[in-house]
């Protein structure tokens, strides 16, 4: 059953993309609607929160674009993205919880990187 499920992409990391993706969408859109709804939001500062939503919804499309288009590639690509995200996020405040984001992130760019690779290698055959 390939409905949603990209070849060499295990179902796990497919659901794990569309939570990233629909989380960073949502949370992306909220806060371009009202920049004081950002995460740690400091007064005054509207367009560093504009420009934070626009980074995670920005994101969090090209996670479900990649699901929607069913290839690793677009799932590699997609993570890359999202590990930069989570690692400024980190640097900026260490946060327990979005360092493990991006270790399973990194773990799921491998992967799919890996995947796109067999299937790279395989269609020149």
């Amino acid at each position: 059953m390939n409905v949603i499920k990209a070849e060499g992409v295990h179902i796990a990391i497919t659901a794990f993309a569309i939570l990233m993706g629909v989380g960073g969408t949502i949370i992306g859109l909220s806060a371009l609607a009202d920049p004081t709804s950002a995460v740690n939001f400091v007064a005054g500062a509207d367009d560093l929160a504009t420009s934070w939503a626009g980074r995670n919804m920005g994101l969090g499309i090209a996670m479900l674009m990649a699901v929607a288009m069913r290839h690793a590639a677009g799932y590699a690509a997609a993570f890359a993205g999202a590990i930069f995200r989570e690692l400024s996020d980190v640097i900026v405040e260490f946060n327990v919880a979005f360092f493990v984001i991006m270790l399973v992130e990194i773990v799921c760019l491998g992967i799919c990187a890996r995947a796109a690779l067999m299937q790279r290698s395989a269609a020149t055959v």
